[in-house]
């Protein structure tokens, strides 16, 4: 039995199917702020997508074993962290931390960080639908700049250049720019709230 993990006998078990798909409906609900964890310590989506389905594929397996996570949420998070570790540790040449305790640490206060974050699925997408609209609101020179640095993932440097604007022009405009997304976010949520 693995920690994190309840043991089950054959009558208090539900069919394996239906625990399956419930694991997977949690899984995809949980799916945003999950990708949020990974994405947020490997800042590669395409790698943060490979981690999420290795998360996927190795509950599946557990549950196809037979075990249910008592906290599926944590379970995830603790086999992605488990993931990114070992990415890490093969990306010997990446800037990454090297003290070992130190990056436990580091990552222990991320994942608690999470842990403890009160919003449930439903105020995540509410938060990504709003946030969405306020791009969408945003002037076409606005959303440029949000695209070389979030999406493009371009350096201050090379968008200062892109945009011949001076470095500390496109650091101000970034730094008012996501202050005024928070606003309008906000603003939004607060909407929605009666």
């Amino acid at each position: 039995m693995f920690a994190g993990f309840g043991g089950h006998s054959e009558e208090d078990m539900p069919h394996e199917s239906e625990a399956i798909q419930r694991a997977a409906a949690e899984f995809i609900r949980e799916r945003h702020q999950l990708g949020a964890f990974v994405y947020g310590l490997l800042r590669d989506a395409h790698l943060a997508e490979d981690v999420l389905q290795e998360v996927w594929l190795r509950l599946a397996a557990e549950m196809e074993k037979g075990t249910t996570p008592m906290n599926q949420a944590a379970w995830c998070r603790a086999v992605a962290r488990n993931l990114i570790l070992q990415h890490w540790e093969r990306q010997r040449s990446a800037k990454v931390v090297t003290d070992s305790a130190l990056l436990e640490s580091f990552l222990d206060r991320v994942e608690n960080a999470f842990a403890e974050a009160e919003d449930t699925p439903e105020e995540w997408s509410a938060q990504r639908k709003a946030l969405e609209e306020c791009v969408a609101a945003l002037p076409e020179r606005s959303r440029r700049l949000l695209n070389l640095k979030y999406e493009a993932r371009a350096s201050m440097k090379d968008i200062a250049r892109e945009l011949g604007q001076s470095f500390e022009a496109v650091t101000k405009a970034l730094y008012r720019l996501r202050r005024a997304l928070l606003e309008c976010v906000e603003r939004k949520l607060r909407e929605l709230t009666p």
